[in-house]
């Protein structure tokens, strides 16, 4: 179960980040890149929301689930910038390469965290 959870979870993610990405592009026609991406990130949430509700983990979660995932994305961003300014800054790692480096650190925290959110014996 956890297995497929995992793969419904990386196709739902970068489902995700496709779409968001997209959107951001768009918005840049119309707006400037700051407010596209705030808005994009905002779309990215709600979407990551219903994706992890309904297609990764197929149940509603706990109370608050939505703001959970909320918060797991700024947890997100700021263990990101970690991971990132350590690569570069500590481990003199190339630039370029810092955000792949976030991802594999992220991508399996975020997975526990998320599915600690929908998981129902614990829904109080």
């Amino acid at each position: 179960m956890i297995a497929r959870e995992a793969l419904r979870y990386l196709l739902a993610g970068g489902a995700n980040t496709l779409v968001t990405y997209v959107l951001y592009l768009a918005l840049l026609q119309v707006m400037h890149y700051r407010s596209a991406y705030v808005l994009a990130f905002i779309v990215g949430i709600g979407l990551s929301f219903l994706l992890l509700r309904h297609m990764v983990f197929a149940r509603p979660g706990k109370r608050f689930s939505l703001a959970y995932v909320a918060a797991s994305h700024g947890l997100q961003l700021g263990l990101g910038l970690a991971v990132v300014e350590c690569w570069v800054a500590w481990l003199h790692g190339p630039a370029w390469l810092a955000p792949v480096a976030a991802v594999l650190v992220s991508v399996p925290v975020m997975f526990v965290l998320q599915r600690w959110i929908f998981t129902p014996h614990a829904s109080h």
